[in-house]
């Protein structure tokens, strides 16, 4: 891990002493607290960046928007703690984190908000297509890998990189603090449930509220009980660009959402669109596996993530465009993934071939597709 300080410095007056500044204070700041980098990352992608909870709230309504941020804040950010405690406490894998990620979407959207089950819930058009049993199918087949990969798996990735210190070290160190992240996360839960019923007056009925529970017991005990190894890179080193490392992630959730609306536009089977989307998340796991290596991998698995998220910004940026306050969160995060490229830059990627740092997350960085999700401290 460099040793540089992460705080750049400004003259002021002549001569004078250096002070650090305001850019250099927050990044020290945010270094030394994880916990608010993580809930920077989520529900910041999830949530703000998409236009989920519209930033324009700041000024058309600031009771929505603080409303907004302390249950998101409440869902979002001890879901994602308590996942990456247990892929830590229980020395998983990426593979667990995926399947506790699925988990964490059932309890979101079937227990705390309902639009699994609610076929007047609105969503884009999605709400009775494919509702079969009282589940809105196609709808759970394009919300659950949302929170597998942007609510929970990529925040935990991009706080590795970001905070290398941070890996393989629990944010969750005390009883205390597992139990209250945990209490906060039920009360979170409990208040959607109980707005659901006797607000919105929508119930989902006994039997679908224990197969979610029980779904969300069996994904949990899945994770616990899956092999370190469950999805690896197949490659030592990467075998596209990263350019085509950053289609790829685009391609991830876009090509799932587009076979959802536009199966839903032209009236296809709302199964085969189903099956079709549950075809193209394990054809874009593979490739990842495949393509992405396991070392001098750290500017593809950059462009990957950032290509997770630039239709998530795009769409947010386009639903918000009357009163664009979001953009001013977008350009934070460009200025985020800069960093981390400049960070983990690589000599066969840099201008002239020298590399600009090395990379500091671990000697060979496999963070999204190792056996380990997150390295052992002083590794």
């Amino acid at each position: 891990m460099s040793t540089d300080s992460p705080v750049s410095y400004e003259t002021v007056g002549t001569p004078g002493p250096l002070r650090p500044s305001v850019i250099g204070r927050t990044l020290r700041y945010l270094r030394s607290h994880p916990k608010l980098c993580l809930f920077l990352l989520t529900p910041g992608i999830v949530e703000y960046l998409s236009g989920s909870s519209p930033f324009y709230y700041l000024v058309a309504d600031p009771f929505v928007f603080a409303y907004q941020i302390v249950v998101n804040a409440g869902l979002y950010l001890p879901g994602a703690l308590l996942i990456r405690e247990a892929s830590i406490r229980w020395k998983k894998g990426w593979g667990s984190v995926l399947l506790m990620g699925a988990a964490y979407g059932i309890l979101e959207e079937g227990l705390a908000f309902g639009t699994l089950f609610n076929a007047k819930a609105a969503l884009g058009g999605l709400q009775s297509y494919g509702h079969w049993l009282g589940v809105s199918w196609v709808w759970a087949s394009l919300v659950i890998p949302l929170h597998m990969i942007f609510s929970i798996t990529l925040p935990i990735f991009l706080l590795g990189l970001a905070l290398p210190e941070t890996q393989g070290k629990s944010l969750l160190g005390s009883r205390r603090s597992l139990a209250a992240a945990a209490s906060v996360l039920c009360l979170d839960v409990l208040f959607g449930l109980f707005a659901e019923v006797h607000i919105e007056h929508v119930w989902m009925g006994l039997p679908l509220f224990a197969l979610s529970v029980s779904a969300i017991g069996v994904l949990v005990i899945s994770a616990r009980l899956a092999p370190k190894g469950l999805i690896h890179a197949r490659s030592e080193t990467p075998k596209v660009s990263s350019l085509l490392a950053g289609v790829l992630g685009a391609l991830v959730y876009t090509s799932i959402a587009l076979e959802a609306y536009g199966g839903n536009d032209v009236d296809f089977p709302a199964a085969a669109v189903v099956f079709l989307m549950v075809a193209s998340l394990l054809l874009s796991l593979f490739c990842v596996l495949r393509l992405l290596g396991k070392k001098s991998n750290e500017r593809q698995l950059i462009a990957f993530a950032f290509g997770l998220i630039v239709p998530v910004m795009v769409g947010g940026a386009v639903s918000q465009i009357f009163l664009p306050l979001v953009l001013a969160a977008d350009v934070i995060a460009l200025l985020f993934f800069r960093k981390l490229w400049v960070k983990y830059g690589g000599g066969s990627i840099h201008k002239g071939g020298a590399p600009i740092q090395e990379a500091t997350t671990s000697p060979n960085v496999e963070i999204p597709i190792s056996a380990q999700p997150i390295v052992e401290a002083g590794e």
